[in-house]
């Protein structure tokens, strides 16, 4: 083969894409694949997102060289590299690649030699030629366990188009929501009657929820079309009226129409197909003086979907256990980011080990899922507690306070302080100013009450705001009712700018979709790593079209210290006895009536999920208050120990301030220098300070390195002087600084050599040109680079010379005024 310049080019050196055209596609035409059943640039997942200082770095998106299908599914992935590389080079990416797609075949080849690698057995082989599509999906069948009727018409059925997404487009499963459907349905098909499966929150559990049933449908399971009633009986079970009403309307209805579906509220409809119910809705007493899930028989639902499993049924000494027991005949599929694996309240001890799981650390490795970055704020008031000496009154009733040490964790249920309050009110206040006013923020406090006050400081604190949006700060809990209900429904759509800020103690910790919210605050303590878990998913979706690429945490409480527990990121481990002096998770404490209004939560508990007060909500009860108490006397004092003085007059100030990332080798947050992390990045480019220098000279130059940088670098150069308190420095003088410990130059310095050694430059120029050049040394100066540019011509004092025509006819034309800008800039940065 001829190339340009009549050199002969063999194809030991073909380039990566000519390989798999001319070698690689005729290996799988000669194997019986048609180009039907093949897809070149098979995409995987979007590439994960890095955020340092509030910049985002995404790295390459997924893609699989070629996926072989079967129908509409990938049932093997060929990684394919140039040929003149060694044809193993690519096995590890081919193993990535058939992981995440759970495809049990892959090869790697250089278009001349192949390798084989079957993921099910673990055996990798050179082969002389691809597996064909018979072969191949054979291979699949039996590595997925496709072996009955029913799970062979699963694999086979497309999935549900119905939904659309903002543009009008059927919404497209991820590769990890393909494989949780496929994992659930070859369970169904072999009988399982308790399945697991743990998703990220974020993830898209009801998409796959929904999928599921779709397949199930469309397969008339499990009574087969020929039957008189043909269609699956499905109940979805949740505890919480968002975890119902949401799943329903946006995306059964779209995709099963509005005949099938139904929510059981009071009466036990037996007219559709797909019921939609709280728990606290079929525990009530019906018409017939039985709880309303008893009116149904046992044998009524095929499929009962948990939602948020971890909560509601998942005790054993639940009342609503009860619920799960009457229907024990029908497939029960729980799905939940949280499961919890030790005393009574054990997910993996009722449903088993999951079929499949996807954690948060990976969605955020592939880039389905926003990445976070932390700032810990420390208040002085919580590092050594706060002391209260002889003679303190309460601000609010005058009684004498108690005289000790109050703990952090006394915090607003022992001991309130306004100026604590008051001064994480400032910082955040301060926070959004720096960052965006208008971003979507949730604040978790400790209860009710503190709800209610962090709102009122940051009323006062954000006057403006408040007078052109009132609702800009709100409060969202149980108290509030309809009121509360209308504000969090505002709050969840991405086009309503108001409300901002939402206080809130529990309610907005589970199951609120709020895809916009950029800022999570933690001003309560966390001990329970499922409501940590939980807390931390509101803010894992991504909505780039409103420019949501991350989030941040702002921790006042200390909580994010769980991201260092292993269990974070992984299944917890399942422990199920509790050694003495161990504390159960407040999953595992004592049920509550379902009925008991908690008074530090937002709404009614659910049953062994979330007691009336639970250690994650402010820490241990002091030694004194853990035991139970008869004397009559002792009560009263108990009560008086339980009551929460107000203390006003103790100064508070932010003792610490401290930025992590995740560090992406180890899942753990690492603290972040400023001026480190941009050294580290500038060197890893492997850049020259004189070739930036060169570059940041001209017009042109510099707009193109801004924008390199920001992308390689994930910040912004003009962000540079801010961040490190050098506004009278020039940005890519603080780069070489930081980069290469050159010394530090400001904008002056850089003028004042100029002035000094280029005047034999200037005296190329006629006396009016050198007026114009010598004025933008002196704008540069003051200002900055931007001033080294001719639309500078319109402004002060440009204009009183004259147009910027009659001003570029000084330097003979626009071309060679332009010129001798760019030769300025050159010389102020030699």
């Amino acid at each position: 083969m001829t190339a340009k310049g009549g050199r002969l080019l063999s194809s030991s050196s073909w380039s990566e894409s000519r390989t798999i055209r001319e070698l690689v596609v005729p290996l799988l035409r000669v194997a019986g694949w048609t180009e039907a059943a093949w897809q070149r640039e098979y995409p995987i997942a979007p590439g994960g997102r890095q955020v340092i200082d509030g910049r985002v770095r995404q790295s390459s998106p997924l893609r699989a060289d070629i996926a072989l299908k079967h129908g509409d599914r990938p049932i093997a992935v060929v990684e394919a590299k140039a040929s003149s590389k060694d044809f193993r080079t690519g096995v590890q990416q081919a193993r990535r690649y058939a992981h995440r797609l759970d495809v049990p075949l892959a090869y790697a080849t250089n278009g001349r030699q192949i390798i084989e690698i079957d993921m099910r057995d673990q055996i990798e082989r050179e082969v002389p030629s691809f597996r064909g599509p018979e072969q191949a999906w054979a291979h699949y069948q039996g590595a997925a366990g496709l072996t009955t009727d029913w799970a062979k018409a699963f694999a086979d059925t497309p999935y549900n188009r119905r939904v659309l997404d903002a543009s009008g487009e059927p919404k497209q499963m991820r590769y990890y929501q393909d494989v949780a459907v496929q994992r659930l349905l070859r369970g169904i098909a072999r009988g399982d009657q308790r399945i697991l499966e743990v998703l990220a929150t974020g993830a898209g559990k009801t998409s796959v929820a929904m999928q599921l049933v779709h397949v199930l449908w469309e397969n008339h399971w499990p009574r087969g079309a020929g039957s008189g009633d043909s269609r699956p009986r499905v109940l979805y079970l949740a505890d919480r009226d968002i975890l119902v009403t949401q799943p329903m309307r946006d995306w059964f209805r779209p995709a099963f129409g509005d005949e099938p579906v139904v929510r059981v509220n009071t009466s036990s409809s037996r007219s559709k197909h797909l019921y939609f119910a709280l728990y606290q809705a079929l525990d009530q007493v019906g018409a017939d003086a039985e709880r309303l899930f008893q009116e149904y028989d046992d044998d009524w639902f095929d499929l009962i979907i948990v939602d948020e499993c971890h909560r509601g049924s998942a005790n054993a000494d639940s009342a609503w256990r009860d619920v799960l027991t009457h229907f024990s005949k029908a497939v029960q599929v729980g799905l939940t980011a949280t499961p919890v694996s030790r005393g009574p309240a054990d997910t993996y001890g009722y449903f088993g080990p999951p079929v499949y799981e996807y954690s948060l650390r990976q969605g955020i490795e592939d880039g389905f899922l926003a990445p976070f970055q932390v700032v810990r704020v420390r208040l002085d008031s919580d590092v050594d507690g706060v002391e209260i000496t002889p003679g303190t009154r309460d601000a609010v009733t005058g009684e004498e306070v108690p005289v000790r040490t109050y703990r952090v964790e006394e915090l607003e249920r022992r001991l309130i302080l306004p100026e604590r309050t008051q001064e994480a009110a400032r910082y955040l206040t301060e926070y959004l100013r720096r960052t965006d006013r208008m971003g979507k923020t949730i604040v978790f406090c400790v209860n009710q009450d503190h709800a209610a006050r962090f709102r009122e400081a940051m009323v006062n604190l954000n006057r403006d705001l408040m007078q052109a949006y009132p609702d800009w700060v709100v409060r969202i809990t149980a108290d509030e009712g309809d009121l509360g209900r209308g504000l969090l429904d505002r709050f969840q759509q991405p086009d309503e700018p108001v409300p901002v800020v939402v206080t809130t103690s529990r309610l907005l910790s589970t199951g609120v979709d709020v895809p916009t919210v950029k800022n999570i605050v933690l001003f309560a303590g966390i001990k329970s790593m499922p409501l940590f878990k939980q807390t931390i998913g509101r803010g894992t979706r991504l909505d780039e079209e409103n420019g949501k690429e991350y989030f941040t945490i702002i921790d006042f409480a200390g909580a994010t210290r769980l991201f260092e527990d292993p269990e974070f990121d992984g299944p917890p481990i399942r422990r199920t006895e509790v050694g003495e002096g161990e504390e159960l998770p407040p999953e595992a404490t004592a049920p509550v009536p379902v009925d008991s209004a908690d008074p530090d939560g937002d709404e009614p508990v659910v049953a062994s999920a979330e007691p009336a007060y639970s250690h994650e909500d402010g820490g241990d009860l002091p030694p004194d208050e853990a035991d139970e108490v008869i004397d009559p006397d002792e009560i009263a004092g108990v009560r008086r120990r339980s009551a929460a003085f107000t203390v006003s007059g103790i100064d508070v100030r932010v003792a610490s301030e401290g930025m992590y990332v995740v560090n992406p080798e180890t899942g753990a947050l690492r603290l972040v220098r400023f001026e480190q992390w941009v050294r580290d990045r500038t060197r890893e480019l492997d850049l020259r300070p004189d070739s930036l220098l060169a570059q940041w000279a001209t017009v042109r130059g510099r707009r193109e390195l801004r924008d390199a940088l920001r992308e390689e670098l994930g910040i912004s150069l003009d962000d540079l002087a801010r961040r490190l308190n050098k506004p009278d420095c020039d940005p890519i003088d603080l780069l070489v600084h930081l980069a290469w410990d050159e010394p530090l130059k400001t904008r002056r310095d850089r003028a004042d050599r100029f002035s000094r050694e280029e005047r034999a430059f200037l005296e190329r120029y006629a006396t009016e040109a050198r007026q114009v050049l010598a004025a933008l040394v002196d704008k540069y100066s003051a200002y900055g680079p931007d001033e080294l540019d001719a639309k500078v011509l319109q402004l002060p004092p440009f204009r009183d010379m004259g147009s910027p025509a009659e001003l570029a006819a000084r330097f003979g034309g626009p071309d060679k005024m332009r010129d001798a800008f760019d030769d300025l800039g050159r010389r102020l940065f030699a």
